[in-house]
């Protein structure tokens, strides 16, 4: 009877274990995956990141973050750093094709214009924002040896990724895999320690813990098991943590302050018409009078006045500063004891004329108490980079780009207090949101946001997981009011108070939630947690790779 001649072929070996430990179906997928090229790999690379995206809001399918795994799988073989960098510009392509498509429905708003240049927003973005992870990924074949090794390296370096992009070229931290574990403020609460990017690692240190465990041309081994299933143990640690962070710290409110946010949900496309611009501040007038909310927190008693009234971005339709009767229209609906905060554009008096995002706090005497200038103006929304090129148009239009204020200073707001300003998407940076240093005197961060941009998408719901994200990093409760949603007070713990749903017509009243009694650890310390743990990663990798 013949018998086949012994191999040292490591794939043969696995197999033949394979077979007899009944795991052959796995390997056999593992391998599959991790060996597929040319166009088929290149798809299949493409769809794991937007599988992996589905595991950002609103979707929440948390099983996608494994996709991490599947492609760590396809890097861990033996290959070299162009294709390490290809690997990872496509894995980053399929994440942000799907984490933003929504970006192109602002360039739908007004289709006649701008709907050439939906291919460039859909498509050319993600593009662009895949270039970071395709130029960290060179450096895998560098950083760790081909085998499991290589998981953890993806893990640390796609981190460092996002923390690129979250701050060169004006920096764009959106769709942070942290914002996946939004789904549970226990989860959540692990940010107050470790901010958004040290959050982020630590998901993708979960994500790879299967890549971990198994590998294409890999055997059984203990220790390795161990660290595997210890990377997928952490939400169950990060839960535990912030359960208990939640239990030490029930709801509480200062009942001296009530909040009234006011939700006019004017579609984008008819916002600026000029016939429409009384109807839409008499609905602001309308709605900052009425005598009882549409939604109303808990312990609040019904027909209780409130002391501070918020309009979302630019709710008001004109030179608010500027045009004293439009100035005695809208402090008419403000509290005779305290402020009416609106987003409303303002233009300066010399020439050349500087036009201005502002938020504007007013009082019953028609008098302006606070203002803010925007500083962190978005790209081509409302400003053109290289303006002087003159190659793409702003979707945003005025007469002349926008210009950043000065610096973000706390507003002391009669009704309200001290709070930190944010306007729309200033919101998503972590650790520039809070203003006055050290010792936050500020009561709360204050977020007037636009998003009726984007429509019935993941946008908005992104924009609010995020904004939470940045209330639990600092401790401070968020005060948000945005056109068409979602508007809503929120406690220091991410937390809901009250809240209007998207494209919702509509007013809520609410208490002033309580700042965390102690600073929170990031508040102190910023993002000096995730670069340790980075780094320590980056070190523990090499040494272990030199063994």
């Amino acid at each position: 009877m013949p018998v086949d001649p012994p191999t040292d072929d490591p794939e043969k070996l696995n197999d033949d274990r394979d077979k007899t430990s009944g795991a052959g179906w796995m390997s056999r997928v593992i391998r599959y995956l991790a060996g597929l090229t040319g166009w088929r790999g290149a798809l299949t690379t493409i769809t794991l990141g937007a599988v992996a995206a589905a595991a950002l809001p609103p979707v929440h399918f948390l099983p996608g973050l494994f996709a991490f795994s599947v492609l760590a799988w396809r890097l861990e073989r033996g290959i070299g750093a162009a294709q390490a960098a290809w690997q990872g510009w496509l894995f980053g392509f399929g994440y942000h094709l799907a984490g933003l498509y929504w970006i192109s429905n602002a360039l739908l708003v007004e289709s006649d214009k701008f709907a050439v240049f939906v291919p460039l927003a859909a498509i050319g973005l993600p593009m662009a924002l895949a270039c970071f992870p395709a130029a960290v990924m060179a450096f895998l074949p560098w950083l760790a040896a081909p085998g499991w090794l290589r998981a953890v390296a993806v893990a640390a370096l796609w981190s460092s990724a996002d923390y690129a992009r979250g701050h060169l070229f004006t920096g764009f931290p959106w769709n942070l895999p942290a914002y996946a574990f939004s789904v549970s403020h226990e989860l959540s609460q692990t940010a107050s320690v470790t901010g958004a990017y040290g959050l982020s690692l630590l998901v993708l240190v979960f994500a790879v813990g299967p890549a971990v465990i198994a590998g294409p041309d890999r055997g059984f081994s203990r220790r390795r098991n161990l660290i595997g299933f210890g990377c997928l143990a952490l939400p169950a640690l990060l839960w535990a943590a912030g359960a208990a962070r939640l239990d030490a710290a029930p709801p509480a409110a200062d009942e001296k302050v009530v909040i009234r946010l006011v939700q006019g949900n004017i579609a984008q496309k008819d916002k600026w018409k000029p016939e429409l611009r009384a109807r839409h501040l008499a609905t602001y007038l309308e709605l900052s009078r009425a005598r009882s909310p549409s939604h109303r927190a808990p312990g609040l008693a019904d027909g209780t006045e409130p002391t501070v009234i918020i309009w979302p971005e630019t709710a008001v339709p004109g030179f608010l500063a500027q045009d004293r009767n439009l100035r005695h229209a809208v402090a008419a609906a403000a509290p005779q004891t305290g402020t009416l905060v609106t987003g409303a554009p303002t233009i300066s008096e010399d020439l050349p004329r500087r036009v201005y995002n502002s938020m504007i706090g007013i009082g019953a005497d028609g008098l302006i108490s606070a203002r803010y200038d925007k500083v962190h103006l978005v790209p081509f929304g409302e400003y053109v980079p290289l303006r002087s090129l003159n190659l793409l148009p702003r979707v945003v239009q005025s007469f002349t780009d926008f210009t950043p204020g000065p610096a973000r200073t706390p507003l002391n707001v009669a009704g309200l207090g001290l709070v930190s300003p944010l306007i729309c998407y200033e919101i998503i940076f972590p650790g520039e949101v809070a203003t006055g240093g050290g010792a936050r005197p500020v009561a709360a961060l204050l977020n007037l946001t636009n998003d009726a941009w984007y429509g019935r998408s993941s946008g908005p719901y992104q924009h609010l997981a995020i904004s939470k994200m940045r209330a639990i990093e600092e401790g401070i409760p968020l005060i948000r009011a945005a056109n068409t949603g979602i508007s809503g007070i929120y406690d220091a713990y991410g937390r809901t108070m009250v809240q209007i749903p998207l494209s919702e017509k509509g007013i809520a009243d609410g208490y002033l939630p309580m700042r965390s009694e102690q600073p929170t650890t990031y508040s102190i310390i910023g993002d000096l947690f995730y670069l340790i743990i980075f780094g320590i990663l980056c070190i523990g990798i090499l040494l272990y790779h030199k063994q």
